[in-house]
């Protein structure tokens, strides 16, 4: 995950913020209770979107408290008190995180991934901390993660392919802790969705560079895309269809779900802070 997911400020509410502020605040907090100092420098919009999930879909609310940072000690914030969620959503950045950083290695010559490399020790002790609470998961995002290695190294042209062991990992995330097998399988469409919008805008973000240096893109190679196309604006008729179909589906799933709190949080992420990501990503003011 990769931090596209996350709310349009100027739209909210100043209380639906500060609820949407203290949950990203008590991540960031169990990130390092549970996974030491470090950890908390790979949060991620991403995870505070998927406990804000998770606790939306909760019969129970743990409610919020006011906390200091140890980042900001002089000033009290708004934070959401301990729960199973942020822990959850704590285990499945760790799992993630690790992965992504194996990922820019790979992915980047010697100099450029040393940062990584320096990241990696920290992120490999704090995934085997998060397996043996989600083994389940870690299993899922080690064999999807293999499988994405393999799509890339054979350079498919098939962007569904291509998205498809991200969008099976964001499935398996968003199903956790489902009802009933009604909910579990709405669920399962809405992560599938989401996750498959998270890998092709990442791609649609890397696609000028991924142009220039060669990179497996899966826009690139479905499309045929050059070092002479014409134009971003030629790139965007092409990509914005495909990113738009993948948030319409996400969206239709969300509105079957029963929503028992922070539902103008998660209808500001998916109608406009996800959407103003999109045009950020093509005008590259991100």
């Amino acid at each position: 995950m990769f931090g596209y997911v996350r709310v349009y400020k100027p739209d909210l509410k100043m209380a639906e913020y500060e609820h949407y502020q203290g949950i990203y605040c008590s991540l960031c907090k169990q990130l390092g209770k549970s996974y030491g100092f470090f950890a908390r420098m790979t949060l991620s919009y991403d995870f505070a979107f998927l406990a804000l999930f998770h606790m939306a879909l909760s019969n129970e609310c743990a409610g919020f408290k006011k906390g200091r940072c140890k980042f900001n000690p002089l000033k009290k914030r708004t934070c959401c008190c301990e729960n199973k969620h942020i822990k959850f959503s704590a285990d499945a950045a760790s799992i993630l995180n690790y992965f992504k950083i194996k990922d820019n290695i790979s992915d980047r010559g010697f100099f450029k991934s040393i940062p990584a490399r320096l990241l990696l020790p920290f992120a490999s002790r704090a995934r085997k901390k998060a397996a043996k609470c989600q083994p389940e998961l870690d299993k899922i995002v080690s064999d999807c993660m293999d499988k994405q290695r393999k799509l890339e190294s054979e350079s498919t042209s098939s962007i569904d392919a291509a998205a498809e062991p991200t969008a099976l990992i964001l499935s398996a995330l968003a199903q956790n802790g489902a009802k009933d097998e009604t909910e579990r399988r709405v669920r399962e469409r809405f992560g599938y969705c989401l996750g498959r919008w998270i890998y092709l805008i990442d791609a649609a973000d890397d696609i000028r560079d991924d142009i220039e240096q060669g990179g497996y893109n899966p826009f690139v190679n479905s499309y045929k895309l050059q070092k002479n196309v014409s134009a971003d604006s030629d790139i965007k008729s092409l990509i914005m269809p495909v990113l738009n179909t993948c948030l319409a589906e996400c969206i239709a799933a969300y509105n079957l779900l029963r929503v028992n709190r922070f539902d103008g949080i998660l209808r500001n992420v998916l109608e406009q802070g996800i959407p103003n990501i999109q045009e950020q990503v093509f005008k590259k003011e991100k």
